[in-house]
């Protein structure tokens, strides 16, 4: 059996690919490890994003009326929210983005979990730096200077596009780098490869955009008739 060396394995793709193809039952020491220790990591983020606030202004009102109980157990169904946010998003990203590669390149899907740690880690490292700028700043906003979206609302303000562009950041450049380098030694047509990562990218940006400007918990909230 071989072990997977998070890092080594990242500056030698060959070594991994090599590893993984003849790993039995795609088994590789310290795997696990390494999955937990991401998904960890994840987690985190959308613990400290909530600690320190982010998307929790609403909330300030019930403390400014003195309603100290009730804001404390909002805080506390927040915080709840914000791990199974946490939760949600690696599902995506470690399931379902690897099923969507699978369906699209029959690249094992095994093997791609395997690639798809990388692209969790640098996204999530990414969204760190971002909250971390924030608090030295002592303020938040909607866009990311990991992104273009900010350069674009000085020039064009549209909520539609700055959110779009939001998605595509330098995490996600390095994303379909990673996938790249590795995937493509498992296909015949690379060229097609990079075309469906980038493809993905896009649509997964479109769709996160589009969520952002619509009432979609308004919604909610009037089907459950609250």
């Amino acid at each position: 059996m071989f072990e997977y060396k998070f890092w080594h394995h990242l500056s030698h793709p060959s070594q991994l690919i090599h590893n993984i193809e003849r790993s039995e039952d795609q088994r590789l020491i310290g795997y696990r490890r390494v999955l937990l220790a991401i998904f960890g990591f994840t987690l985190l983020l959308f613990i400290i994003r909530n600690f320190w606030g982010m998307n929790t202004t609403d909330l300030t009102a019930l403390l400014v009326n003195g309603e100290g109980d009730l804001y404390s157990f909002a805080r506390l169904m927040s915080l709840i929210g914000a791990i199974l946010a946490g939760i949600l998003f690696f599902i995506i990203h470690y399931y379902v983005i690897t099923y969507l590669i699978h369906l699209l390149t029959n690249i094992d899907y095994g093997w791609i979990r395997k690639i798809q740690l990388y692209v969790i880690f640098f996204v999530v490292l990414e969204k760190m730096l971002t909250v971390i700028i924030f608090a030295i700043a002592g303020y938040s906003t909607q866009f990311t200077m990991f992104s273009l979206a900010p350069m674009m609302a000085y020039v064009y303000y549209h909520d539609y596009l700055l959110f779009f562009l939001n998605q595509l950041t330098v995490a996600s450049i390095i994303a379909v780098w990673i996938q790249y380098i590795f995937l493509s030694n498992w296909t015949d047509r690379p060229k097609a490869l990079l075309f469906k990562l980038i493809l993905i990218q896009i649509v997964l940006a479109s769709l996160v955009a589009l969520y952002s400007i619509l009432p979609v918990l308004t919604w909610i909230e009037g089907w459950l008739g609250l």
